[in-house]
Protein backbone atom coordinates (compact mmCIF):
# COMPACT_ATOMS: atom_id res chain seq x y z
CA UNK A 1 0.00 0.00 0.00
CA UNK A 2 1.55 3.16 -1.34
CA UNK A 3 2.04 5.92 1.75
CA UNK A 4 1.31 9.87 1.66
CA UNK A 5 4.60 10.77 0.35
CA UNK A 6 4.20 8.23 -2.72
CA UNK A 7 0.49 9.30 -3.14
CA UNK A 8 1.72 13.15 -3.36
CA UNK A 9 4.62 12.39 -5.24
CA UNK A 10 2.25 10.52 -7.92
CA UNK A 11 0.08 13.47 -7.42
CA UNK A 12 2.29 16.21 -8.39
CA UNK A 13 3.90 13.76 -11.66
CA UNK A 14 0.04 13.65 -13.06
CA UNK A 15 -0.65 17.31 -12.26
CA UNK A 16 2.82 18.95 -13.19
CA UNK A 17 1.56 21.01 -15.57
CA UNK A 18 -0.83 22.84 -13.82
CA UNK A 19 0.60 22.87 -10.81
CA UNK A 20 3.42 25.01 -12.36
CA UNK A 21 1.14 27.10 -14.42
CA UNK A 22 -1.19 27.84 -10.93
CA UNK A 23 2.03 28.37 -9.48
CA UNK A 24 4.05 30.71 -11.72
CA UNK A 25 0.83 32.72 -11.79
CA UNK A 26 0.57 33.05 -8.04
CA UNK A 27 3.94 34.27 -7.00
CA UNK A 28 3.47 36.98 -10.42
CA UNK A 29 0.36 38.14 -9.30
CA UNK A 30 1.84 38.27 -6.11
CA UNK A 31 4.92 40.76 -7.31
CA UNK A 32 2.60 42.69 -9.02
CA UNK A 33 -0.11 43.08 -6.31
CA UNK A 34 1.29 46.56 -5.31
CA UNK A 35 0.62 47.84 -8.32
CA UNK A 36 -3.31 46.52 -8.70
CA UNK A 37 -4.26 47.00 -5.24
CA UNK A 38 -5.51 50.59 -4.25
CA UNK A 39 -3.23 52.18 -1.71
CA UNK A 40 -5.18 52.16 1.50
CA UNK A 41 -5.53 48.29 1.06
CA UNK A 42 -1.82 48.16 -0.16
CA UNK A 43 -0.43 49.95 3.06
CA UNK A 44 -3.17 47.75 4.99
CA UNK A 45 -1.07 44.55 3.57
CA UNK A 46 2.28 45.54 3.43
CA UNK A 47 3.16 48.30 6.45
CA UNK A 48 5.31 46.76 9.08
CA UNK A 49 3.42 46.70 12.81
CA UNK A 50 5.53 45.85 15.42
CA UNK A 51 3.43 45.68 19.19
CA UNK A 52 0.11 46.65 17.38
CA UNK A 53 2.17 50.38 16.30
CA UNK A 54 3.22 50.90 12.85
CA UNK A 55 7.13 50.90 12.96
CA UNK A 56 8.34 54.94 12.47
CA UNK A 57 10.64 55.59 9.59
CA UNK A 58 13.96 56.36 10.46
CA UNK A 59 15.22 60.08 10.18
CA UNK A 60 18.27 58.67 7.57
CA UNK A 61 15.63 57.52 5.35
CA UNK A 62 12.67 59.87 6.00
CA UNK A 63 15.19 62.55 4.73
CA UNK A 64 16.53 60.61 1.65
CA UNK A 65 12.81 59.45 0.57
CA UNK A 66 12.42 64.04 0.66
CA UNK A 67 15.67 63.96 -1.12
CA UNK A 68 14.37 61.72 -4.05
CA UNK A 69 10.96 63.49 -4.12
CA UNK A 70 12.98 66.99 -4.57
CA UNK A 71 15.24 65.09 -6.99
CA UNK A 72 12.00 63.84 -9.12
CA UNK A 73 10.53 67.37 -8.92
CA UNK A 74 7.51 66.28 -7.28
CA UNK A 75 6.85 68.96 -4.23
CA UNK A 76 6.73 68.15 -0.80
CA UNK A 77 2.73 68.77 -0.23
CA UNK A 78 2.07 65.91 -2.56
CA UNK A 79 0.20 62.88 -1.86
CA UNK A 80 3.60 60.63 -1.01
CA UNK A 81 4.40 59.27 2.02
CA UNK A 82 7.15 56.67 2.87
CA UNK A 83 6.40 53.91 5.45
CA UNK A 84 7.78 50.78 6.60
CA UNK A 85 7.10 47.42 4.73
CA UNK A 86 6.92 44.00 5.96
CA UNK A 87 8.42 41.47 2.81
CA UNK A 88 9.73 38.93 1.99
CA UNK A 89 12.64 39.83 -0.76
CA UNK A 90 15.71 39.77 1.37
CA UNK A 91 18.37 42.42 1.68
CA UNK A 92 21.97 42.42 1.47
CA UNK A 93 23.76 44.71 3.78
CA UNK A 94 27.28 44.37 1.73
CA UNK A 95 28.64 43.77 -1.68
CA UNK A 96 30.01 40.80 -2.28
CA UNK A 97 33.52 40.59 -3.43
CA UNK A 98 33.63 38.72 -6.74
CA UNK A 99 37.44 36.80 -7.39
CA UNK A 100 38.50 38.05 -10.83
CA UNK A 101 40.58 34.27 -12.18
CA UNK A 102 43.12 34.98 -14.64
CA UNK A 103 42.66 33.44 -17.88
CA UNK A 104 44.22 30.22 -18.42
CA UNK A 105 46.15 31.01 -21.43
CA UNK A 106 47.27 27.05 -21.78
CA UNK A 107 43.77 25.97 -22.50
CA UNK A 108 43.86 28.46 -25.52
Amino acid sequence: MAGPLWRAAAFVQRHRTGLLVGSCAGLFGAQISYHLIPDPVLRWLYQYWPRGQPAPLSPKLQRLFQEVLQDMGIPSGHCYEAFTTFTFQPARKQHRKVKNFPPNHKAL
